[in-house]
């Protein structure tokens, strides 16, 4: 063998040498390669719920729903007037309120209330926007913005009406209407034998249950006194009869009602 081919050969073995170390970091190439598996998710040892949780969500998180809120009522759960303001002393519209009675749960996105005047002239009121339900409480209050004048401890309106479109009148009514059906109405005036307002225009017409209830005289309150309401019985049944299911209490707006006075 010449020089010169002696020279080259020593040239390239550690060229040779180097490459092979760089392919193989040492260890043998292996002669084979495999498809990695699919991640199994339940197979996390961290997570033995199989699954993922949302970034910083705790382990326990259960519902999606918080542990409070309530579940979803019958689609033919049973919704009635509970309690009404109607103001007699100046207060002024803003401070009046129709409160509903359902099953917590109960969606009220599908109800309108329609206020009729005297004369029988209706105005409608949705009693609430998509996704609303009543909540824990039972009750579902349909106002304006002037609660406060209640003066009564945890007064709150869920659905709250420009004042433009709001008001009750003496003597007047409300039904509570899903679609065309009444689901219920109370008919009031503050002369017991007065009568209830004129036939609701346009149908449905009606506006009380046999005899209107009494809106309760508020003469000798105060700026800062309780106010007082016309509320269904607390635990009597509907006897269809607003003079005999209605009876005077103190403002609960938002709250269990109070016994009669």
């Amino acid at each position: 063998m010449s020089k010169r081919r002696l020279f080259l050969l020593s040239c390239l073995v550690p060229v040779l040498a180097h490459a092979a170390c760089s392919a193989s970091n040492g260890d043998p190439i292996p002669t084979q390669v495999f498809d990695a598996s699919a991640l199994d998710v339940g197979s996390n040892p961290d997570d033995p719920d199989g699954g993922t949780l949302p970034d910083g969500a705790p382990r326990d998180t259960g519902a999606d729903a918080p542990a409070d809120a309530p579940k979803d009522a019958p689609a033919n759960a049973v919704v009635v007037i509970n309690e009404i303001y109607v103001d007699t002393i100046l207060d002024g519209d803003a401070a009046e309120f129709v409160e509903l009675r359902a099953e917590p749960g109960t969606a009220v996105d599908d109800l309108k209330l329609r206020l009729v005047k005297p004369n029988g002239a209706t105005t409608d009121i949705a009693v609430g926007v998509a996704g609303n339900k009543v909540g824990a409480s039972g009750v579902w209050v349909v106002g304006c913005n002037r609660i406060d004048k209640m003066n009564a401890p945890g007064a709150r309106v869920d659905r709250e009406i420009p004042l433009a479109t709001w008001g009750l009148d003496t003597p007047g009514a409300v039904q509570l209407v899903r679609g065309t059906t009444v689901l219920d109405v109370v008919g009031w005036n503050q002369d017991p034998d007065g009568g209830a307002p004129a036939a609701a225009t346009p149908p449905p017409t009606q506006t009380v249950e046999t005899k209107p209830a009494v809106v309760p005289n508020n003469s000798s309150a105060t700026q800062f006194s309780r106010r007082r309401t016309f509320g269904r019985k607390s635990g009597a049944a509907d006897t269809n009869d607003n003079a005999a299911d209605f009876c005077t209490m103190l403002a609960t707006p938002g709250s269990a009602t109070q016994a009669c006075e």
